[in-house]
Parts: structure tokens; sequence; C-alpha cells
């Protein structure tokens, strides 16, 4: 139950958060309701709290550890049993963005048998 890695938003509406948590109430059921269904192998719930602080509030909030990656970037987990709620953020999220997009961008030109190359006075 892998969230997207393209950092999707935290859902904010009640209603949203309600219609969320009711799926998972339905995902549960289902899979115990049929035992013969494999469970996903990757348990994370992904929640994207884009800056350090907002995942130091997180875990200050939830009594739970503040760790870093090697790039200075905070996480922590709640798990529930094997099901980890994972919050994380950056240090700098619009350095990381730019990052990410331009890895992408190179991963569909090299595919393509094309490269990128700066534009005129430009810098790559």
């Amino acid at each position: 139950m892998s969230s997207s890695s393209q950092n999707p938003a935290p859902i904010s509406s009640s209603t949203a958060r309600d219609e969320f948590v009711a799926g998972l109430r339905a995902f549960a059921d289902f899979l115990e309701q049929n035992p013969g269904v494999k469970a996903p192998g990757d348990q994370r719930l992904l929640l994207a709290l884009t800056t350090n602080d907002a995942v130091e509030s997180f875990a200050v909030e939830h009594g739970l550890p503040l760790e870093f990656d090697k790039d200075g970037n905070a996480f922590c987990d709640l798990a529930f049993g094997p099901v980890v709620y994972h919050a994380y953020g950056y240090v700098d999220f619009n350095k990381h963005c730019e990052q990410a997009n331009e890895k992408r961008a190179r991963r569909w030109a090299e595919a393509k048998g094309l490269a990128l190359v700066p534009a005129e006075g430009g810098a790559l």
C-alpha cells in the first residue's frame, strides 16, 4: 500500500479524509474476508510533509524519533503492526523537485536517443 513517489499532498478536506479512512477500512475488511488474497508486499503509507520542520512537528506530536537520511532530509515512522505511516520532508523541497525533474527529463531523453544540452546562455 504505497503511495506514489511523486510526493502527493496529504489529504486535507474532511470529506476526502473520511473517504480515505473508509477506503482503508473497506480494504482491511476485504483482506480479512478473502484470506486467499495476498496482502501487499509494501505496507508503507507515505505522508509527504515537504519540510523537515513539518516532519519534526509530526514526530514530536506523536512521540516518534526523528531520523535523517544521508542528505539531511527528515523522516519518522508510525507503525501499526507491519503497516508503517512514513512521514518525510526535505532540507530544501524546491531543490529536491528540481533535481527529480531533471533526472526524469534525462531518463526520458536517453530513452528517446536524445541528449539535454544547455540553451544558449543557459546552464544545465
